[in-house]
Order: C-alpha cells, then structure tokens, then sequence
C-alpha cells in the first residue's frame, strides 16, 4: 500500500474514534494492525527526525566589526535599528558578553578556536613571539593550518560550513605592509594601481583572481565553501574604488550558501565590514559608494536581495536620523535580511542566529582592555527554543562561544582539541546561574582579569623595552610627539586613538570598581589595596596556564 493509501486508512479509524460510533468488531484486524503499523513508523520517524534536530540544529554567527553600543537603537544608541532591537526582544540577551582582547584578529582568533590569542601557533605569531618571548597580542594572531577550530571539528561531524565576508585570521604574509603607501609583498597575490579602474577588464581579472585566492584558502581552515572573503580590512584591497563598504554583496553570497545549504545541518560565519574604517558614517565610503564595486572587483549586475540604499537613507529621515546614522540601519537591514531569510526557507526552528561584535570602539577603547573595548552585545535567537525577552547577566566571553556551539549542536571536542573557554549552554536555556567567576584579558602589553565588581589592569614591558625605560628612552608618538612610554601595540594609531582618550592608559597598575565606576574613570589601585592584591593573585593565576610565556613579576 502507498503512503497515500496508509494516511487515508489512519483517517478512516481516527474519524471513527472520534465520532465515538466505532463499531470494533466491523473493523478488520488487519486494518488496526496495518493502522498501528503505519503509526510506530510514522512516530519513529518523527522521532528521529526531531533527534536530528535537537542534535544537529543550524548556526549562524553573524560578528560585526568595531560596533558599540552606541549603534544600536536597544542599547541607547541615538540610531534606528529596529531588526536587531526585535531581535533583543524575540531572544536571550547576554549583558556582559566580553572579548579577551579588543582588535580584528585576536578577537576572532578566540571566536572560532575557543583559545587565549596569546596560545596561537601560527606562523607570523611565532615569528614576533618564539616560545620564552613575552607576547604582545594584536593583529598578528591567526588560524593554525594543523590545529582544531570550531568549523573544522563542525564539519568532521557532518555540519556543511561556509564562510562570508571579513578574514584577518589567516595568511597575514599576502595583506599589505608599510601604512599609507602599503603594497602587497606576496608574489601569490596579483597588483595593480591604487587608482586603477575596476571596470577595466585587465585589472578587474586580477581583483576576481586574488578574491579566489582568498576563498581557496580559507577553505583550509574547516570550511566547505567561502564566497564574499575579503582577506581583512578594505584598506588592504590596495585600491581606491574598492575602499567601500558593500553589505549588499556579502550579504548576496550567504543567500547563496543558505540555499544551497539548507538540506543539511549548516554553520555559516558571516562577518561584516561595517563599522570599521573606511568610515561607514561617512556615506560616500557606503550608502552613497558604488554598490558594484565589491572585494572581487567591479560586478555589473549588482545585487537585490536588501532594500536599497536610498530606501536605508528614507527610512532613516523618516525615523527622525541624520544621514550619518543611516549606516547603522544599512547593518540592521542586512541582519533582517538574513532573518528573512532563514524564515522563508523553513528553518527558523531549527536554527540558532547569534550577533556579537568583534570588539567595542567607545571612546577610543579598542585596543585597550577597557569595558568599552571588551564589553560588547550579543544576541541569540531560536524560534521555540529560547525564551522571548531573555537576559543572562553572568560573565561570558568570546573563548566559550566555540565549546558553546559544540555543546549545543551535541558534539564532544576531539581529545587533543585544547580550548580555554567553557560553555554557556545552560545560560542559553534560561539558567541564570553564574557560570565563571573570573575572565581574563590580553592585549599588547597589557593584561586583566574582571570579575562582575572589580577590574585590575597591569602593564608591563618586555625585558628589551624595560631597559630602554630604564635608560631614559624616549619614544615618538603617532603625532610626533616625545612619549615616556611607547604604545601598548604596535599600531601607533590606534595606541594614540586609545592614549588620548583613556587617561590611565601607560598606568602600571589599575583598578576599577566595576559596580560604581562603569566607565573606569577612577583608579583606585592605591585605595583598596586589599581588592588589588587578590586580583593582582588573580592575574598571577591566569598568566601561569601559559607555558613559556613571562609577563613582569607575575611570570618570571
């Protein structure tokens, strides 16, 4: 008997039952069997497909770039964005989601791998820092080819894994060196004129060949598909029509991915260029740029799959905005836009959509391991499997979102994977317990722990720098201007960005009551010296976990 057949017998009999006129012995034995049969079948079924489910649900990370609070309209932000505050709402919101380090490639190192920046054994990282060096964590951490990652241990367990958008995690050999008139050095990666015009067919091969180069690439590092790469910043596409923001094109390339993905358990990291520099307030760098112009060159046919920009820029007046806040709802639409999407292929209940950024820009504190660099939102939404409105106050981080994932989708880390981070699986399903007690930080030459009251941050030079201190060594500042001390990082912009606006910035020790004090204006190190040498034993007890690795008096 068919399928059809079998569903129309179930109806006979439940009809029957249900008009309470069932005649038992006029019913053939066959019929109930053959009816009880069809049920344990079609209840097996439904249980195995609900375990596959359960077990193998979708992920979406959605990781904007350089974004605070101050963009986003549920937070205070004086913008609109009305998606992600829905968002908020139809979700679990984590209040004290933290980055344990505050610029693009350590933050997404500690995403995607669930380790400290500071254990990366990548080449470029071990070339700066060789084992016994102390580490000066910045934009030098990356991907290890032959180590454990989150999509490659997804992947091993059936997940189709697919990349979009922003990198800065691998092969720093073929990004640009040397600031303003920075070139590429990589004979690996094609050249051409800052100046150059995407339209001409000559330069615009090269720009479709290095974006190929880059989605090839990435695929080693645990994914099944990559479209839409930029290799980092747009700065580093080296060419002036290129340096704009076009979310419309990376946005085009996960609809893609969602499409032909969406048959089989999907992990999709989507990360956008938005709000780092070029900056995307300034409209010609985004909603007014050239919507064709994209990291694999200049695409004639341009793209449909986002309102489009004027509409951004009407909608923004309308709500009552400038023009240069319609950036942040230009985000807010292509995060609706992948919403949208993920609801009108059917997969909205079996799918978990996550957005965080990659670090905050808050007064000038990326860079610095200040709440307004460190701290930053995070959002969870799954139709029918968390909770509406939910809030999780507890202390989280970036290093728990890989062991989380993992968690969730019911998969056990491989033996020899190593990972600092813990999961937060509970808080996602409404426990309200605290699940860490301490979380560390690493940036430059700084470090810190935090606790839900208290923050203590130390820096401390290497041996190299410490005698040139010693000696009276002078150092020039971004501007020109003679410092005491150089810059936490090796990027002097944005160690003056950070030291102009933070004035404990140089500090060798700092404290900060967390509870009274948020915006850390007060170090009262020398005031509570009880609390500073507790978190100064926590700082000691962190350090120590790091094989190799001195830092001042707390690891010799």
């Amino acid at each position: 008997m068919n399928q059809q057949g079998m569903f129309a017998e179930q109806t006979l009999l439940i009809r029957k039952i249900n008009s309470m006129k069932i005649d038992l012995p006029s019913v053939s034995h066959a019929l109930i069997t053959r009816f009880l049969g069809v049920l344990l079948i079609f209840n097996a079924t439904i249980s195995i497909s609900q375990g596959d489910h359960a077990e193998k649900p979708n992920i979406i990370l959605i990781m904007t770039d350089d974004q605070s609070w101050d963009s986003l309209g549920f937070m205070g932000g004086n913008v609109h964005t009305p998606r992600l505050d829905q968002m908020a709402k139809d979700g679990l919101y984590l209040t004290d989601f933290n980055v344990t380090s505050t610029v693009c490639s350590p933050s997404r190192y500690s995403f995607l791998t669930g380790r400290f920046a500071g254990r990366c054994q990548g080449k470029k990282f071990l070339e700066e820092h060789p084992p016994g060096d102390q580490t000066q964590v910045e934009n030098i951490g990356e991907l290890e080819p032959d180590l454990w990652n989150l999509p490659k241990v997804l992947q091993k367990n059936g997940y189709k894994t697919g990349f979009v958008g922003k990198s800065h995690v691998i092969r720093h050999d073929w990004l640009a060196h040397g600031g303003k008139d920075a070139v590429i050095k990589s004979a690996e990666i094609q050249t051409y004129p800052k100046t150059a015009d995407p339209r001409d067919p000559e330069v615009n091969s090269k720009m479709q060949a290095n974006h190929q180069k880059w989605c090839d690439e990435i695929k080693k590092y645990g994914f099944d598909w990559a479209d839409g790469v930029y290799g980092a910043n747009l700065k580093e596409l080296l060419n002036d029509s290129l340096n704009v923001h076009n979310l419309d094109w990376t946005v085009s390339k996960a609809f893609n991915f969602l499409e032909e993905s969406k048959d089989e358990p999907f992990f999709l990291y989507f990360s956008t260029t938005l709000h780092h520099g070029p900056a995307p307030w300034a409209n010609k760098f985004s909603l007014e740029a050239d919507p064709r112009m994209t990291g694999e060159g200049f695409v004639e046919d341009g793209f449909d799959v986002m309102p489009s920009r004027e509409d951004v820029l009407r909608r923004n007046r309308a709500a009552g905005f400038q023009d240069r806040a319609a950036y942040a709802l230009w985000l807010d639409d292509g995060v609706g836009a992948l919403l949208d999407k993920v609801r009108n292929l059917g997969l909205d209940e079996n799918t978990l959509i996550i957005f965080v950024p990659d670090h905050g820009s808050y007064r000038t504190a990326k860079a610095t391991l200040y709440d307004y660099g460190m701290r930053v939102p995070m959002l969870l939404k799954w139709t029918g499997k968390i909770k509406p409105g939910s809030e999780y106050n507890g202390l989280v981080s970036n290093i728990d979102v890989a062991p989380t994932i993992l968690d969730i989708c019911g998969i056990k880390p491989p033996e020899d994977y190593s990972m600092d981070g813990i999961s937060f699986k509970p808080a996602v399903f409404g426990d309200k317990k605290p699940l860490r007690q301490v979380l560390f930080g690493e940036l430059g030459h700084s470090r810190s722990v935090k606790t839900k009251n208290w923050k203590y941050i130390a820096v401390r030079y290497p041996e190299k720098v410490k005698k040139q201190l010693d000696a009276g060594k002078t150092f020039k500042g971004f501007e020109g201007e003679i410092l005491e001390r150089p810059y936490l990082t090796r990027n002097s912009h944005l160690g003056h960005g950070a030291a102009k606006h933070n004035p404990h910035y140089f500090t060798t020790d700092q404290l900060f009551d967390l509870k009274t004090d948020p915006e850390e204006n007060e170090n009262v190190f020398s005031k509570k010296p009880k609390i500073a040498e507790r978190m100064k034993k926590e700082l000691s007890d962190a350090l120590s976990k790091f094989d190799d690795r001195p830092f001042g008096e707390f690891v010799k």
